[in-house]
């Protein structure tokens, strides 16, 4: 029977202040999540710099490449984040974008990884405007956790 398990680990160091509470410093303590994906497997999220996940393909699991992360979109209206999938063209023509929620991707053997996706999928579906005033698009320096199995 699988259960959802979220595990939170603190990393990091403690500052005593003069009344003898403990303070975490925020240089130098970090939170990994932890989820379980099947049985007892648990393995831990990746955070990963959306500039380290840009121009990063993305593959299906039988290993099909569909295209590449041309950027990494934040809905400002209910906080969800998205790879914007680029695929299509040649050499940088007629190319199109597909959102792809980042939930729905996973990191295996080094790869991204979007199951239930096809690139005959992908072709059947039209291009996606992201010049929307509803998503916002995250800096390199950003911070996203993307599963791992």
């Amino acid at each position: 029977m699988m259960k959802a398990v979220l595990v939170v680990v603190l990393l990091g160091a403690t500052t005593a202040d003069p009344n003898g509470a403990q303070a975490q410093t925020p240089q130098t303590s970090a939170a990994v999540q932890v989820q379980q994906i099947q049985g007892n497997a648990v393995l831990p999220n990746q955070a990963l710099r959306v500039g380290d996940l840009e121009q990063r393909d993305i593959y299906t699991p039988r290993g099909e490449r569909l295209g590449s992360v041309k950027r990494v979109v934040l809905n400002v209206t209910d906080g969800l984040t998205f790879l914007v999938l680029e695929y299509g063209g040649i050499a940088g023509l007629g190319e199109k974008e597909f959102p792809l929620p980042v939930e729905k991707v996973y990191l295996q053997g080094g790869r991204l990884v979007v199951p239930e996706l096809t690139g005959a999928e992908l072709e059947a579906v039209a291009d996606w405007d992201v010049d929307n005033q509803k998503y916002r698009e995250m800096a390199d320096s950003e911070i996203i956790n993307v599963n791992r199995r």
